[in-house]
Parts: structure tokens; sequence; C-alpha cells
């Protein structure tokens, strides 16, 4: 996918015609001798020189042979001696063009700032205006400009879609939707369509700018340590059944990629030994959720833990968690293709003083079936844990695994928004605690 800093489209501003005239410089345009069109606009601007359309044929040619700076130059003469509303319009617009082009965006944003001081300009083909402040990185320019709904009906697929993009870096998740949509819907009718692959990324970013909340619930077979990521708490590594869920809530949507949510959560754990060293506990968490980087996955949350029974446990908690990977949801052109995923969570209960932590990788191959909705991804796993409430406080495993995933809920233009997955895993201590070895089974339910 293009991004809306590199915008194709805005090849129509520079392809507006000039004002048709026979011969001369005209002449030599029309047939590519840009060169000749130079020569013979800069002879005739020295007998005319505030004749704006002889300097916007000098700035076309300019452009057409590269000299960017040059054509914004000639292109601001233009619009100097313009009197026509329509022809000063696009004389500025093009002028803007020309800066961006060489990279001087903070000029071209000046520009349309002057523009947007006087509405008659940018009432002339708003849309234009639109895509130029996008190419010139002012995102806040563009969607003033969007305002005005009437010009949606011009969107082509591409301004449909980085009008979408600028939409979601200024927060305006609805708005983002809105033209994500559209640009979709617009694509079904284009003789080159996207590919599945940019098509399906479109959908994605529906799926998590519509999001306002979310749900995962996990049950789960362990026999060695703390089989569920929901929890925060150290575990046992007893035979034991864990049963967790947590629903969230964003506050303020997605914020381009910054999302703040609040949260509640409730973990049991039934042991299975009658010589369990841990006590079967319901705990809860209320507490707030933190993404403070767009481009990494990392969360950080504080939350108030509250026991639920005699056994749980009351404090305070801070945590971190990051995740990424690649070949986590299904690929297009291939049946089959790589896996890949790593977690980190490190989490401190102030009140027991105590830091809890674990870093799993794990690499493999995801399957198709059934449509693409159905993987199944055999892996390899590596896990380190961190419990310093513990005799010996870390501990490293490794081994292999099965997982089996079926999406659900999805749109026309939105990606799948729901999953159930079966995952079991066994592994071996390679050093340190006990609970680094064991078999660990789990259904999990997310949304």
């Amino acid at each position: 996918m293009r991004s809306a800093s590199t915008i194709a489209a805005f090849v129509c501003i520079l392809a507006a015609p000039i004002h048709a005239q026979d011969g001369g410089p005209f002449a030599d345009y029309d047939a590519g001798r840009f060169e000749q069109a130079i020569t013979g606009a800069e002879e005739a601007l020295a007998t005319d020189g505030q004749n704006p359309v002889l300097w916007a044929l000098l700035a076309e040619a300019k452009a057409k042979l590269g000299a960017n700076e040059e054509a914004a130059q000639a292109f601001a003469r233009a619009a100097q001696y313009a009197s026509d509303i329509d022809a000063r319009s696009y004389y500025m617009r093009a002028q803007a063009f020309q800066l961006v082009e060489v990279g001087r965006h903070a000029d071209a944003r000046a520009i349309i700032g002057a523009a947007l001081a006087e509405p008659s300009l940018t009432g002339v083909d708003t849309l234009d205006w639109a895509m130029v402040a996008i190419a010139a990185k002012d995102d806040a320019a563009a969607q003033q400009l969007l305002n005005d709904e009437s010009v949606y009906q011009e969107f082509t697929r591409q301004t449909a879609l980085d009008a979408a993009y600028s939409a979601k870096r200024q927060g305006l998740d609805k708005r983002a939707v809105r033209f994500f949509e559209r640009g979709l819907v617009l694509d079904e009718a284009e003789t080159e369509r996207l590919s599945d692959e940019d098509r399906e990324a479109i959908r994605r970013e529906v799926r998590e700018l519509a999001r306002d909340w979310s749900f995962i619930g996990q049950v789960s077979y362990s026999t060695s340590g703390r089989s569920n990521t929901l929890g925060a708490l150290p575990q046992d590594d007893q035979r034991a059944i864990q049963v967790g869920a947590e629903i969230s809530r964003r506050i303020g949507g997605w914020r381009n990629g910054r999302p703040f949510s609040v949260f509640g959560r409730i973990y049991h754990s039934e042991f299975l030994d009658d010589d369990a060293f841990a006590d079967d506990a319901t705990q809860g968490w209320v507490g707030v959720r933190y993404k403070p980087f767009s481009a990494l996955n990392l969360n950080v949350e504080g939350s108030r833990l509250i026991g639920l029974d005699r056994d749980g446990i009351d404090d305070w908690s801070v945590r971190a968690a990051i995740s990424g990977g690649e070949g986590i949801e299904p690929e297009f052109g291939t049946s089959n293709w790589s896996y890949s995923q790593f977690y980190g969570d490190i989490s401190y209960l102030f009140d027991n003083d105590v830091t809890y932590g674990i870093a799993e990788g794990r690499y493999g191959r995801a399957f198709a079936l059934r449509n693409r909705s159905t993987i199944l991804t055999p892996y390899a796993s590596v896990r380190a844990g961190l419990d310093t409430g513990r005799v010996n406080e870390g501990s490293l495993g490794a081994g292999g695994g099965l997982a089996l995933r079926y999406w659900f809920d999805e749109t026309r233009t939105t990606a799948w928004r729901g999953f159930v997955e079966f995952d079991i895993q066994a592994r071996e201590r390679i050093a340190g605690d006990r609970s680094a070895g064991g078999v660990i089974a789990s259904i999990t339910v997310g949304r």
C-alpha cells in the first residue's frame, strides 16, 4: 500500500491544462520539447512579465524536467498575477506540490495555511487541496477541508484511502473507518484491483479503528506454572485448572495507535494435587492500560488486585507486556507460511514485594484450512520465567506445541474480529525452577 505521503493522485494537479494557444512555446510544450518551451516562455515574459499563463507554462515545463524549486517559484508568480480565482487556486496548489517534491513541507504548509485563510481559494477543488495538505504532512488542514462532505462524491479509491490514513493519524476514528470503507467499495469498480494483501490490510485497519471494547477468556490445564497470560500472579508448579476472563473498554478511541483503556479481570486457579503448595484462589483486578507507542505493541498497566475469596490477595500492581510476530493472522497467496510470535510480561506487586515475569518465543509453520478461517500451526517454543517469590527465581524451558485457531465475525469491509483457539504445548526444563517443564493445554476465546 502507498502511504498518504506518496500520493500519486497529485499528478492530476500538474496535468491541468494550460490555456491553449497556437504556436510558440505552447506548441513546444505540447510536443514534449520542454527546453524549447522554457526558452520561449522566458522570451515572452521579457515583454509580458505579468502574464499568469506564461508563468504557468514556464512552471509546467520546469516541472517536466525535474526543476521543482524553479517550478514552484514560477507557479508563485502565476498565482500572484492571476485574477481568476480558479486559476489562482490551481497555481497555489501546484506551487505547494512542487515544494513537497523537494522536501520543503513547511513551506508547502505555509501556502496551504494562506489558502485556508481565504476560503474562496479552498472552496475551489477542495479535495485537491486536501490531497496537497496530506502530501505536505498537514493532516489537520486536510481534515479541516474534508469537513465538507460534499467532496466525498469526488473520491477515487486512492484519494479515499489517503484521506482515511490522514484521519487515522488525527484520531478521527469514525471518519477514517468511513473513508476506508469507501475506498474498498470504490476498489470493486477498478480495472486494477487492490491485491488481496492490501485489501486485508485495510480491513484490519477498519477492525482496529472500530473496536471500542474487547474480551478474552481462557480455560487451561497446566502442570507447569502459570499457563494463562491474563493473570499477573505467580502460580505453583502443580497440576491445575485455571480459568480467566478480561473485558476492557477504550477511552478516547484508537488515538493513532496509543489507546487508553480501563479493564476488569477475574482469574481462578484450581489445584488438583492433594499436596499442592498453593491454595485454590479466585482473584480480581480492576485497572487502566495504556499503549504509549504507535509502532510498538507495548502496553503498561496499573491495577488494584482484589481477593474474591479467602485465598485471593489485595494488592497494587504495575505491569508491562510486549508482543509481536508475523503470520499470526491468515495470509493470502499461499496455503502455508512462516509463523513467529514473541511475548514478554513483567509485573510487580507492591505489598507482597514480588516481581513476576515470563518471556516466550515461538517459531513454526501455519497452514490454512477451511477457506482460511481455520489455521493449524505446529511450532517450537522457548520460555523463560522469573518469580522472586521462589527459592529458584529463574526458569528456562523449551519444547513444542500445536495450535488450532478458528477466526470468525468478519464483514465485507472488516477483518475477522473474533477467534477461538485450542493450544497444547509440552516443554522440558533446561535450567532453574521445575516449573520450566510440563504440559499446558488451553482454549482461548477472544474478540
